[in-house]
């Protein structure tokens, strides 16, 4: 059979479209560092490659969560120590104040530094965020979560609702903790074995009343209502230890995960440049060839 000169001359054209085209796209691949220079050429990689993307993208956002709520609970932490160490000095004070060789004089002395680390308490109860969010008023960040009346006494004015973000499918942790799972209310059993509710600082209101007019029996009646508060905010220390624990294995485990995709995924996507550069140069050579 016989072949024309216009047929050797299409055929020629054609392979010197088809080796252009192909060294484009390596080069196009070589700029970039990926096989997946269009989508539409090859979609069944182009589909593997998006949902190992979205999968890597979902892992790190859940690291930023992670890592937002432990930089939340690790402020909640710095200030609950603070709040305990003040308790601790208030407590030795106290102490001092009960002992029956005592002047009503120095009572009240102590009962002015008391005042003074009470109202640092309420202080530390008000801390806000870096943007300014209050800390322990629940879901009412905007507003002091405690407030003091006009005859002196501190109630808690935040709600109860919690804030939560995903940190995995399907789960979520409370970014936010109540002022009252912090500053507790405890039971005090009083005459006739009645109970009554005493506030966090109401307790130390009643100190420093007895502090102020010389009462050293109601100082006394007062330590174990200090040490019962100290407790609880011992708790709520112990507690956020035990959060910021399970939230940094959390964070191995993403990172760990993420790690992995984005190794299949280079895998998949990212070029061989030594065995690309040498196809390349195979390419060049066919085309001049052709040529």
């Amino acid at each position: 059979m016989k072949i024309s000169t216009n047929q050797m001359f299409n055929n020629s054209s054609n392979q010197i479209v088809t080796a252009q085209s192909k060294i484009a796209e390596m080069q196009s691949q070589l700029a970039t560092g990926s096989k997946l220079v269009k989508a539409s050429d090859e979609p069944q990689l182009a589909a593997v490659v998006l949902r190992l993307e979205t999968a890597i993208a979902e892992r790190e956002s859940f690291e930023r969560n992670l890592t937002l709520v432990d930089e939340r609970l690790g402020l909640e932490e710095s200030i609950i120590r603070g709040v305990d160490n003040i308790l601790v000095r208030i407590n030795e004070l106290a102490i001092q104040g009960a002992s029956d060789s005592l002047a009503d004089s120095d009572r009240v002395f102590i009962g002015i530094e008391v005042q003074g680390l009470r109202d640092a308490l309420v202080g530390l109860a008000n801390s806000q965020d870096n943007e300014g969010r209050y800390l322990f008023a629940g879901s009412q960040s905007g507003s002091p979560a405690f407030q003091t009346s006009s005859s002196g006494q501190v109630s808690y004015a935040g709600d109860h609702e919690s804030l939560n973000v995903n940190i995995a499918k399907n789960r979520s942790v409370e970014l936010n903790r109540p002022g009252t799972d912090v500053f507790r209310s405890l039971t005090k059993v009083v005459s006739d074995s009645e109970e009554v509710e005493l506030g966090f600082f109401d307790v130390l209101d009643d100190l420093i009343v007895a502090l102020n007019e010389g009462n050293g029996a109601g100082v006394s009646g007062s330590l174990n209502s200090i040490e019962g508060i100290r407790q609880q905010v011992s708790v709520s220390i112990a507690t956020i230890g035990v959060e910021r624990a399970n939230i940094e294995a959390e964070l191995d485990i993403h990172a760990e995960g993420r790690i992995m995709l984005e190794g299949i995924l280079s895998k998949e996507k990212d070029v061989d440049y030594s065995v690309l550069v040498t196809e390349l140069s195979a390419q060049m050579v066919a085309l001049e060839a052709v040529q």
